[in-house]
């Protein structure tokens, strides 16, 4: 019997280097605290993982306010500035939606692996993705940093 996996589903934790080393960085700029400050986060001190991080404005509906060059190649467009859902099909706008609202309810992490759904023409190739939320006043996510990696073997 062939098994049919679902487009994408929740991962406990990342599984590739990169976006391990995403969280771990996350991780020691939070301290104690639920989630970092923006402030907190240095692109200097990302820079081997730039190409592969977007940043989310944490309000619906949910502005890309930085893609990475590999996720804009992978796309085929640098989509900052846009809604997170722009030009994305009904089900693949759901679910990035509902990741998304997740991590600001939650103000905790939230994993993805699974296929590249949201992208018609790239559907058939595996990704992981992490999202990360980020506050300006240490209580309320009002950014989101994310780390995707494709075709991961997922």
């Amino acid at each position: 019997m062939t098994r049919v996996n679902p487009p994408a589903q929740y991962i406990d934790a990342p599984r590739h280097p990169d976006l391990k080393a995403l969280l771990e960085y996350w991780t020691s700029k939070r301290g104690a605290r639920a989630m970092p400050l923006r402030t907190d986060i240095k692109p200097s001190e990302l820079k081997p993982l730039l190409p592969d991080i977007m940043i989310w404005s944490a309000i619906a509906p949910f502005h890309i306010r930085l893609v990475g060059d590999h996720i804009a190649n992978f796309v085929g467009t640098n989509n900052t500035g846009r809604p997170a859902t722009e030009g994305m099909a009904p089900p693949a706008a759901a679910a990035m939606l509902e990741v998304l609202n997740q991590v600001v309810t939650s103000k905790a992490p939230r994993f993805r692996a699974g296929k590249a759904h949201w992208a018609p023409s790239q559907s058939w190739r595996d990704f992981e993705a992490c999202f990360l939320p980020l506050s300006d006043d240490g209580r309320n996510v009002d950014t989101i940093l994310s780390g995707i990696k494709f075709d991961t073997g997922s």
